[in-house]
C-alpha cells in the first residue's frame, strides 16, 4: 500500500487493516453476545412460567409478562453494547449509545413480544405444531425483524459510512437462519427441564445463533466514509462501488 492511499481489505484473512476489526472479531461479538442474551431469554421464560402457576390472571400474568419482557431487553442489550463495541474500534465516529439504544429496543422488545404468546400460554393441552411450521414461521420473522433492525442501526450509521442501506441487506439475510436455530432452541425445553438444563440450552442456542448472525453480517461490515470522495475509489470495502 502506498503511502497516502485508503486502508484496503487484506484477503483471506478477514482483517479489515486500519480499522481495528476483523471478520473473526465480530463473529465473536455477536455469538457472545446471543450466549448472553438467549440464556438470559430462556431463563425469562423458565421462570415466568413458574410465577404464571395454575391461575395465570392480573397481577400474576402482568410480573410474568414483565419477566419475559427484561429477558428479551438483555438480549438487545448484550448485542447492541458488543456489537458497538466492535464497530467502534472501526467507526471511532459511531454513536454507541444511539446503537445500543436501537438494537435494544428492536431486538430486545421484538424478541420478547415474539416469544410472550408462546411462554405465557396457558394451553398445555394442545398439540404442538409442526416442526416445518414453526422454522417457517421463525424464517418469516427473521426477515422482518431483519429488516427492522437494519434500517434502525443503518439509520446510526448514515453519518458515518457511505451506503448504509446495506446494513438492511445485510440483516435481512442473516436474522431468518438466526431466528431459526433461536425457535429450534427455544422448542427443545419441555417443562420438566430445570433451570439449570434450560439456562445451558440456552446459551448453546445463542452460541450458535450469534455465530450464524455474525458469520453473514460480517461480511458486509461497514467502512468509514472520512476519506475524500477522490480516494474512496481505492477502498476494497464492499460498502463502495
Amino acid at each position: 500500500m502506498t503511502s497516502g492511499s485508503a486502508p484496503t481489505e487484506t484477503s483471506g484473512t478477514g482483517r479489515l487493516e486500519g480499522r481495528g476489526l476483523t471478520v473473526r472479531r465480530w463473529i465473536v461479538l455477536c455469538a457472545c453476545a446471543e450466549t448472553i442474551g438467549m440464556t438470559a431469554s430462556s431463563l425469562a421464560a423458565k421462570i415466568a412460567q413458574r410465577v404464571l402457576g395454575d391461575d395465570p390472571h392480573g397481577a400474576v400474568f402482568a410480573a410474568a409478562l414483565a419477566v419475559v419482557v427484561a429477558g428479551g431487553l438483555v438480549e438487545g442489550g448484550a448485542l447492541g453494547a458488543l456489537q458497538a463495541r466492535g464497530l467502534r474500534r472501526r467507526l471511532p465516529r459511531l454513536n454507541a449509545w444511539a446503537w445500543f439504544a436501537v438494537t435494544t429496543a428492536v431486538a430486545g422488545v421484538g424478541w420478547a413480544v415474539a416469544s410472550a404468546p408462546g411462554v405465557l400460554s396457558t394451553d398445555e393441552g394442545g398439540p404442538e405444531p409442526p416442526l416445518l411450521l414453526v422454522l417457517a414461521g421463525a424464517l418469516a420473522l427473521g426477515a422482518v425483524m431483519g429488516a427492522v433492525l437494519g434500517g434502525a442501526q443503518a439509520a446510526v450509521l448514515r453519518r458515518v459510512v457511505d451506503r448504509p442501506p446495506r446494513w438492511i441487506l445485510a440483516n435481512t439475510l442473516a436474522w431468518p437462519p438466526t431466528m431459526a436455530v433461536i425457535f429450534l432452541g427455544a422448542t427443545t425445553p419441555t417443562s420438566t427441564w430445570s433451570v439449570p438444563a434450560v439456562g445451558a440450552s440456552g446459551a448453546v442456542t445463542g452460541l450458535v445463533a450469534g455465530t450464524v448472525l455474525g458469520v453473514v453480517t460480517g461480511r458486509y461490515l461497514p467502512g468509514a466514509s472520512s476519506a475524500p470522495s477522490s480516494e474512496r475509489m481505492y477502498r476494497s470495502s464492499p460498502w463502495i462501488d
